[in-house]
């Protein structure tokens, strides 16, 4: 969901780690949610935080599911299109809960999602799923203190 262009590389990011590329800039193609991740790696004598820019819940669930002891996820900022929060622009906020909404028909991954002191989202492309909100699966990921 992420797009980049080789004239955003920047040209010294493999001399500090071999594997390693950085861009300047990246574009969002889709008008989609996506996550802001800070999670904590903590290593023998420090703990550092690192930002993620990730597009789906599969990637989010995957990354939380990974219960390594050196990795916890601290918090998680739900990025929403107008279309999906009902403003005239992009919104970040506090996310707390994932929740899966099975879909009665159909196989589309459905999720419901609830940022602190606000309300409750559904991807704006979903439809019929306001009618199944009751139907909660399972909680994706929550970040409920």
């Amino acid at each position: 969901m992420f797009r980049t262009y080789r004239r955003d590389v920047m040209i010294f990011s493999s001399q500090l780690e071999p594997d390693l590329q950085l861009w300047s800039c990246v574009e969002q193609i889709i008008p989609l949610p996506w996550f802001y991740v800070t999670a904590l790696k903590c290593g023998a004598d420090s703990t550092s935080r690192h930002m993620l820019m990730v597009s789906d819940v599969q990637t989010l669930e995957d990354l939380s599911l990974s219960k390594s002891a050196s990795v916890a996820i601290e918090s998680i900022l739900l990025a929403t299109p107008p279309a999906m929060n009902g403003k005239e622009r992009w919104l970040m906020e506090q996310l707390i809960e994932i929740a899966y909404v099975p879909k009665s028909k159909g196989s589309i991954h459905h999720y419901r999602f609830s940022v602190k002191d606000g309300p409750v989202y559904t991807n704006s492309c979903d439809p019929g799923l306001e009618v199944e909100q009751g139907n909660i699966g399972r909680v994706v990921i929550s970040l409920c203190t």
